[in-house]
C-alpha cells in the first residue's frame, strides 16, 4: 500500500485555534477560491469557536477568522455567492464569509440536551437537503442523532437516534436511490444506510468497512468518487504520527495511506483538485492531549497537505435555498 507523508500547511502559534479544527471546505469568497474550515472550540471549557479562512492564492496576509455564537460543527457551501450553511451548537445558521455576518436560526434541533451539539454533515446529491449529527460532548452516552434539513421549508427530521459521535458522511446513488456512509465513531465502524428525502426516513444496509482493527478512531470522511473513501483517524495515543486512510468500499481494502508528522489526532480529510494534481488537505486537533504528549507532538493541531494518486475528485455539492421573488 502506498503511504505518503504529508507535510504542514498552515501552522499557528496560538494554541487555541489548534484546539479543533474540522470541516475543511473549499468555497468561493469574493471571486477567489479560499480553503475554510471550522474550530469547534478554543479549549476544553470553552462554548464558543470560529471559523477560519485561507486564500490558497496569497501569502496569508488576507487570511481571516470570524467568532462564532458558539460551537460550530460543521460548515457547508451554499449556492449563492460568499455563503454558508453553518451547525452551530443546536441551530443552523447562514454565515456570509466576507462580510462576517450571521443569520438569525434558521431552525434547530429538537433535542436541548446541554451535553449535545452539531456535529459533521454533508449536503444530499442534488443540495436539496443535508444530513448531519450530533455528538455527545462527554463523549459517554449514546445520546446524540441524525437529523434531515431541507432548506425548502427550514425542517429538521430525526433519521437515527442512539448514537455517541456522529462524524463523517458520505453520499452515493445506485439504482435503488441514495446511500449515505457514516460514522458514529465509537463504532470503529462505516455504516451504510438507504436514505429516502421525500419520506424523510434512513433504512440500515449493513456495515461497508469494519476498522475496529485500526489504531485510533475513525472522524471525518471524503468521497474519492470512485467507489473510495479516505477516513480520517483521531489516535489518542502517545504515536508519532497520524493517519488517514484510502478504502475500497465494495472490497472494505485499504488501498492508500498519509500520515501526519508530529500530529496523532487527524480530525478530517479534504479533496481538492490543483493545477498540479489533486492534494489531500487534513485537518489535525489537540484536544485531550496530555501536556507531556503535546510537548512531544509539535505539529498538532495543524492544517496538512499531501499528493494523492488520484486523477481527479468530486466537484462539491452546494446547499440549494429556494429562489425567493
Amino acid at each position: 500500500m502506498r503511504s505518503t507523508e504529508a507535510t504542514v500547511y498552515i501552522d499557528y502559534n496560538d494554541d487555541d485555534e489548534r484546539y479543533l479544527p474540522e470541516g475543511p471546505r473549499m468555497i468561493d469568497i469574493g471571486g477567489r477560491p479560499a480553503l475554510v474550515w471550522v474550530n469547534i472550540q478554543y479549549d476544553a471549557t470553552a462554548d464558543v469557536g470560529d471559523v477560519n479562512i485561507h486564500f490558497p492564492d496569497t501569502d496569508g496576509g488576507d487570511d481571516a477568522g470570524i467568532g462564532c455564537p458558539g460551537r460550530p460543527g460543521f460548515l457547508l457551501p451554499i449556492d449563492e455567492d460568499d455563503r454558508a450553511l453553518v451547525g452551530v451548537d443546536n441551530d443552523l445558521l447562514i454565515l456570509d464569509l466576507a462580510e462576517g455576518l450571521w443569520s438569525e436560526p434558521l431552525a434547530s434541533i429538537p433535542d436541548r440536551d446541554p451535553r449535545t451539539i452539531i456535529n459533521d454533515a454533508e449536503v444530499v446529491p442534488g443540495g436539496g437537503a443535508v444530513v448531519f449529527g450530533t455528538k455527545d460532548t462527554q463523549f459517554k452516552d449514546a445520546i446524540a442523532h441524525l437529523y434531515l434539513y431541507t432548506p425548502a421549508d427550514n425542517r429538521v427530521t430525526v433519521l437515527a437516534d442512539k448514537q455517541l459521535c456522529s462524524n463523517g458522511k458520505v453520499f452515493a446513488t445506485d439504482a435503488r436511490g441514495v446511500i449515505l456512509y457514516d460514522i458514529d465513531t465509537p463504532t470503529r465502524k462505516v455504516a451504510r444506510y438507504r436514505l429516502d428525502v421525500a419520506a424523510r426516513t434512513l433504512t440500515p444496509d449493513g456495515i461497508a468497512l469494519d476498522l475496529s482493527n485500526e489504531p485510533g478512531f475513525p472522524d471525518g470522511m471524503c468521497d474519492c468518487g470512485d467507489g473510495t473513501v479516505i477516513v480520517a483517524f483521531y489516535n489518542p495515543e502517545p504515536v508519532a504520527a497520524g493517519r488517514a486512510v484510502r478504502y475500497d468500499l465494495a472490497t472494505g481494502a485499504a488501498v492508500e495511506e498519509w500520515l501526519t508528522p508530529g500530529s496523532p489526532r487527524v480530525t478530517c480529510p479534504l479533496l481538492v483538485k490543483r493545477p498540479n494534481g489533486v492534494k489531500l488537505f487534513l485537518t489535525t486537533a489537540t484536544e485531550g492531549m496530555p501536556p507531556a504528549q503535546r510537548a512531544k507532538c509539535p505539529n498538532a493541531g495543524c492544517i496538512f497537505v499531501a499528493d494523492t494518486t488520484l486523477k481527479d475528485c468530486p466537484a462539491p455539492e452546494v446547499v440549494r435555498f429556494p429562489e425567493t421573488e
